[in-house]
């Protein structure tokens, strides 16, 4: 067996508003906020396969695929389509994709993945990240934020002036911007920490269920808290009051309100250390002229779908390659490794399906790996 390590490019130009899409089952998604009006997507496939022949042939049948309209780019893996829960197989060799896509500051960014994190740098439009096992780290955004995990974490740090919604089974949350115009965050067992101001016109909440609720306010909040069994826990001067399943403590003036719903988990307020404060996220500001909602139904949206790589293009494209023989392990190791990654996958697709839930998907997915 070897690696067949291939990277391909291509740009196509989507404005300042513009819509990109990218849906796979595994291998990490990154997105970074550029100037400029164009996309530029990299692929990075990596091919198991017994010889370099064999890893071309199932590279040709395993790229993903690019649809580029106007104003917009949709990039989807093949396994995507596939309706069993059979792993991602070409004639005995493994194809696996890492996807990044440079936008223009302003695009609407929609993320999809079973298997595989997703990372995000520097946007400001509306932005939402779906994924199932795998983590999401966003950095210097601004705007709406919506995302979710069942078992990975979710984290944004240096946040600008954002309105997020995030959501995990059993992943924690933490998050830390300039201001927060909305909040919403869930997760049944994992943790959630919020450090920044937040908007006393918004409105700011967080479920748990076991897990812990921590906040590092940098303005006047009232925080209140509905609990089984909890209470509120405050490491700055404030006014508690309340008992017996709702308690309310107010620090400074009050004039946020932070609603805190747990069954057995409590809210402790933080104070806030040096570096806790972001100055200046890296994404600029929102502008005040709405994203357009993109092109009217019946126009024409551009070429039709091809693969990265095709001859067919919005500019030049670039490849690299790279062939490495896999060195020597223990019999059966990688033959393991593949059985577990097919039922991953397996649970995954089901879930995609609708075919069983997200708490099963969880607990399979949890046995898998023990």
């Amino acid at each position: 067996m070897g690696t067949l390590e291939r990277t391909e490019t291509l740009s196509h130009r989507i404005g300042t508003s513009g819509r990109v899409s990218v849906k796979t089952i595994s291998g990490a998604l990154r997105v970074r906020g550029v100037e400029g009006e164009e996309a530029r997507l990299t692929v990075t496939y990596r091919i198991r396969a017994a010889d370099q022949a064999a890893a071309e042939r199932a590279l040709e049948t395993g790229r993903v695929v690019v649809d580029r309209g106007s104003g917009s780019l949709e990039v989807e893996t093949p396994e995507r389509r596939l309706s069993t829960g059979l792993a991602w197989l070409f004639g005995g060799a493994r194809v696996s994709a890492d996807v990044t896509v440079d936008v223009p500051w302003g695009t609407r960014v929609r993320y999809e993945t079973m298997n595989g994190s997703i990372e995000a740098v520097a946007l400001v439009g509306d932005q939402k990240y779906r994924t199932v096992s795998g983590d999401i780290r966003l950095w210097s955004l601004g705007g709406l934020v919506e995302a979710g995990s069942i078992s990975g974490s979710i984290a944004l740090d240096n946040g600008g002036d954002v309105r997020i919604r995030a959501n995990s089974i059993s992943g924690g949350i933490k998050v830390r911007a300039r201001r927060f115009y909305g909040t919403a965050l869930s997760s049944t067992s994992g943790s959630i920490a919020i450090v920044g101001e937040l908007d006393p016109s918004g409105d700011h909440r967080a479920e748990s269920i076991s897990g812990s609720v921590e906040l590092t306010p940098l303005n006047g909040v009232t925080a209140e808290l509905r609990a089984v069994s909890g209470s509120i826990n405050s490491a700055v001067e404030h006014r508690l009051e309340g008992g017996r399943g709702y308690w309310r403590s107010v620090v400074g003036d009050g004039r946020a309100v932070f609603k805190v719903n747990s069954t057995s988990g409590g809210l402790r307020i933080l104070a806030a250390r040096p570096g806790d404060a972001v100055v200046a996220a890296a994404a600029p500001a929102r502008a005040s002229t709405p994203p357009s909602s993109g092109p009217d139904e019946g126009v024409d949206t551009g070429p039709a779908p091809t693969a990265v790589g095709a001859a067919e293009g919005s500019g030049p494209q670039e490849t690299e390659e790279s062939w490495s023989p896999d060195e020597a392990g223990a019999p059966g190791e990688n033959e393991a490794e593949d059985a577990a990654e097919d039922q991953e996958l397996a649970v995954l697709q089901a879930l995609e399906r609708g075919e069983i839930g997200v708490d099963e998907a969880a607990e399979r997915l949890d046995r898998s790996r023990r």
